[in-house]
């Protein structure tokens, strides 16, 4: 597979390199690969190219369901997909490295799509307004669809380095933020945007299902156009003024805001708290593991029901990761997602949902999809919070003395 090694900068002293921030400048050289994706591309993912080559391959697929992953990755991510290859085919799936990125995106879905107009019209005064952040430091996307993706550039923040844990601070940060919008807003929000490897529709590529493109807005347009209008500016595409073609990489000068930088160190702190302490991980494994009763009433859903083309794998992985959940083996998980698969008739294939259970055993601790979770949300037959607290009372069993 053919790098692109992005060039290196001139010698300068100290001072300089602190004014002109070269510590970002070697970010950029070392974190530069990005996972491509795309409808039509054999596999449709695990293709790491450096970000630069990628406006030449959406001209390949001439801009349709065009996708690439807003964290970027060292040469190390090329070595993990090496060593990580189920039956000789290099996977990103797992990959725990260190990543890092240009911004932090906020996701605003929401079938109605006013709805989602609404909280990106709210957060985008936040930044705006209350926290005083330019405008070419916050690119606000129509998504093609349902909703809208709001883009923060990072150096608002101050110095974030690589890391591994960016992903669940980026996740915090979110959810803090989600705490700025109204219940009904908070909805629009998806919080489920946890991993290193989740994708990003690119700018100015078409969205397969409406037609429509992925485009810019400025903020007067944001607050200005209703979901028809937008819908109709989105029949074709816009230029990118901040950015490169791909979105992920700015182009203008911003500097640190004092408003995002204290928010940013207050959750950067309580994430640390939480990785600093010792843990211990309880499964609740069920008396009897031939009856399956999951605490989540969407989980439970899933798992007797039919699911059409388009979730299947969503499914697949919120059952999975609630079957660790559980206490279940890998083995035990592989048996009970197969039978589900040909009780219900999903019509997943073999590869993909060993794909799915691989990816659900891989990490340390099982990760758990909260209520919040607009998938299981969409199947979760129960009423309110009050509601899904009984139910889930009802059916955890006692930790063990």
């Amino acid at each position: 597979m053919r790098i692109e090694r992005l060039p290196t900068t001139d010698r300068v002293t100290p001072k300089a390199r602190r004014n002109r921030g070269l510590a970002r400048d070697v970010s950029k050289r070392k974190y530069h690969l990005v996972d491509f994706a795309a409808r039509f591309q054999k596999g449709f993912r695990n293709h790491i190219v450096s970000v630069r080559g990628v406006p030449e391959l959406v001209k390949t697929f001439n801009g349709y369901g065009c996708y690439a992953t807003y964290f970027f990755y060292s040469d190390e991510v090329l070595t993990y997909m090496s060593a990580h290859a189920p039956a000789s085919t290099p996977t990103i799936a797992g990959y725990e490295g260190k990543v890092w990125a240009h911004f932090l995106p906020i996701d605003l879905d929401h079938p109605d799509l006013g709805a989602a107009l609404d909280a990106a019209r709210r957060l985008a005064s936040l930044f705006l307004e209350r926290w005083a952040v330019p405008s070419e430091a916050i690119q606000v996307y129509f998504s093609g669809s349902k909703g809208f993706h709001l883009m923060l550039d990072t150096r608002l923040f101050g110095k974030i380095p690589p890391s591994k844990s960016l992903p669940l601070l980026f996740a915090a940060m979110r959810r803090h933020l989600s705490l700025k919008l109204s219940e009904t807003q908070r909805k629009t929000m998806d919080l489920a945007i946890k991993d290193r490897v989740r994708l990003l529709r690119l700018p100015n590529t078409v969205h397969e299902k409406s037609g429509l493109y992925k485009i810019l807005l400025d903020p007067s347009e944001l607050q200005r156009l209703g979901p028809e209008e937008i819908r109709q500016y989105a029949k074709a595409p816009r230029p990118l003024a901040a950015t490169d073609e791909t979105g992920l990489v700015p182009r203008v000068s911003v500097k640190e805001n004092p408003m995002a930088a204290k928010f940013y160190r207050r959750i950067r702190e309580q994430v640390r708290r939480v990785i600093r302490k010792s843990f211990r991980y309880r499964f609740r494994r069920p008396e009897d593991s031939r009856q399956i009763a999951f605490p989540c009433a969407g989980a439970q859903k899933i798992w007797e029901s039919h699911v059409e083309p388009g979730q299947r794998n969503n499914c697949a992985i919120r059952l999975a990761s609630e079957l660790r959940l559980l206490g279940l083996s890998e083995e035990e998980t592989r048996e009970k997602l197969f039978r589900w698969n040909e009780t219900n008739r999903i019509d997943l294939p073999a590869q993909e949902l060993e794909s799915v259970i691989l990816s659900a055993y891989q990490r340390r601790f099982p990760y758990r999809y909260g209520c919040w979770d607009p998938i299981l949300r969409q199947f979760c037959p129960l009423p309110d919070h009050q509601a899904c607290r009984a139910y889930v009372q009802d059916r955890t069993l006692r930790e063990p003395p």
